[in-house]
């Protein structure tokens, strides 16, 4: 039996309103695909530009064929693995999807979620829902409903709260190009799931398969430089650290060089000089530390202090780590070495 609040956000829905959605990666900010002004109604609360595609959710294997022209064999073998789930698959679109969601490619990326009430919602919606994380263009992703809530104060947006996110950071997303002999995958974005696990997954499989790198990852939501920013400049250091007054100076002076725009993500800089520096800890295991990255940076940033500095320790090099640091890189205003 479908609750209340499940009814209400399939009513919003229908009504051409998004409506924040847990899952298990972040918070996503969800319309339905079949309905234009909701799509639009996703960039405009948003402040996102047209050029970000959106991310489609499915309940069940069946919906695919709604949004998708082809699925290769080797696409259904990784859904089969890993959905549902922290993956996304960038395949070729129907041409009965809506071009906002795609941002006019002839690509659209799809997962199934594994949060069950973001499941029981498109189940109940009739129809895949697409969402991309329920915060404004650039900012800090969400993982809790009381994030979104904040976010979209003036909104007044309804928001179902699954509890916090389990694996706290965005999905992976795979572009899958089948040619002749051989099928190209390409990481546009890293997420929980691995390269390593994706391979695991393949070996026995009788598919040719190369991992390439593609220059343009604009097929991945999230594809700009910057992203994921806090309120107040956080600061990497990914060498030793220094005496605390040298290391002021220094990030001073290199903030108040940055642009104040990047591929339109504004650049987050002290407001006046930096005096009070709150410094980020990651927690030792690197899925719990990708879990409370996003909530750890909001409730640093709600102290107010100058600048958040985090440093990269020698251990966090491993896979594991690659895709939490994808997101420190991009949250990060500036990066000393």
């Amino acid at each position: 039996m479908l609750s209340s609040e499940i009814k209400y956000a399939v009513n919003e829905l229908s009504l051409g309103h998004v409506v924040g959605m847990p899952t298990e990666t972040v918070y996503g900010l969800a319309a339905r695909i079949d309905c234009a002004s909701g799509i639009e109604a996703i960039f405009k609360i948003k402040e996102r530009p047209f050029f970000d595609p959106l991310i489609v959710h499915i309940s069940d294997f069946n919906q695919l064929g709604e949004v998708v022209k082809t699925i290769p064999e080797i696409a259904k073998i990784l859904a089969n693995t890993f959905w549902p789930g922290p993956l996304t698959l960038v395949l070729p679109r129907s041409q009965k999807l809506n071009s906002l969601i795609t941002s006019g490619l002839d690509t659209v990326g799809v997962r199934m979620p594994s949060h069950p009430v973001a499941l029981d919602l498109i189940m109940a919606a009739g129809v895949p829902l697409a969402a991309p994380s329920a915060n404004k263009f650039g900012k800090t992703s969400p993982t809790t409903a009381a994030h979104v809530r904040n976010e979209f104060k003036r909104e007044n947006i309804f928001v179902l709260d699954g509890g916090e996110s389990q694996v706290g950071i965005e999905s992976t997303v795979l572009l899958v190009r089948p040619k002749a002999e051989i099928c190209e995958l390409s990481i546009l974005r890293k997420g929980h799931i691995l390269k390593s696990d994706i391979e695991n997954a393949l070996k026995s499989q009788p598919f040719k398969y190369e991992f390439i790198e593609v220059a343009d990852k604009n097929q991945a939501p999230g594809h700009m430089k910057h992203h994921y920013m806090p309120s107040v400049p956080l600061v990497l250091c990914i060498g030793a650290r220094r005496p605390s007054e040298e290391l002021r100076e220094v990030m001073q002076k290199r903030l108040t060089e940055l642009p104040d725009k990047i591929e339109e993500v504004a650049i987050v800089k002290p407001a006046a000089g930096i005096h009070r520096i709150a410094e980020l800890v990651l927690d030792e295991d690197p899925v719990l530390a990708a879990r409370k990255f996003y909530s750890q940076l909001r409730e640093l940033a709600e102290t107010k202090p100058d600048c958040i500095l985090l440093y990269r320790l020698p251990s966090q090099y491993t896979e594991r780590w690659e895709s939490l640091f994808d997101r420190i890189l991009k949250a990060a205003s500036l990066v000393i070495p």
